[in-house]
């Protein structure tokens, strides 16, 4: 309905239950001109979420509506690439003043958030070459495989090494680079170019 307030014409509106599907919805239909995502969308980490969709779509508007007013969470959504930021409590009429913000091309972040100036340390800053610094090249070896969809039994056949051994590389992979799942660390060394 808050879309529909915005728009002179009918509004097509896409919905997902998870980050999977809405990525889907976003890969099938390339004329999507804003996505509206909540950060505990189940299916991925909302942030490696907004990393996701970003890539997909460069040109899409991206805002993130939570229930979450942590200004540091806000900062962190902000760095990986939404356009804005809206709470879940503010009013209808906040939240058209947000979306036509974002759609004419300003960051948007409700006026309850006093957001930092420092960015904080998050998966978005890796590059290439602090990702090779922090891992072995054993390490860079599973988080490659990590990337193409591989499983462990998969890892460990292709590398010759014991399942329990893959398996250990991937808990020290996820603790350094601060992920926590298989996937955030495949979109990480997806995004770095490894």
């Amino acid at each position: 309905m808050v879309l529909e307030s915005l728009a002179e014409e009918p509004v097509e509106a896409f919905e997902a239950s998870d980050f999977t599907q809405a990525l889907a919805h976003i890969r099938t239909n390339p004329g999507i001109d804003i996505a509206l995502i909540d950060l505990s969308m189940p299916g991925m980490d909302g942030f490696s979420a907004i990393d996701a969709i970003r890539r997909t779509a460069p040109d899409i508007y991206l805002v993130v509506v939570s229930a979450s007013e942590d200004p540091q969470a806000v900062r962190r959504a902000l760095d990986c690439g939404a356009h804005g930021y809206i709470c879940k409590s503010a009013g209808s009429a906040s939240m058209m003043k947000g979306i036509r913000s974002v759609l004419e091309g300003d960051t948007f972040v409700s006026p309850n958030i006093v957001v930092p100036e420092t960015r904080t340390q998050t998966q978005c800053e890796f590059d290439a070459e602090r990702l090779r610094k922090l891992l072995t090249p054993r390490q860079r070896d599973v988080l490659a495989m990590l990337r193409q969809g591989k499983s462990n039994k998969e890892i460990a056949r292709d590398l010759s090494l014991a399942e329990i051994t893959v398996k250990l590389h991937v808990t020290a992979i996820l603790r350094s680079l601060a992920c926590e799942n298989r996937t955030q660390a495949a979109i990480l060394a997806a995004k770095v170019g490894l």
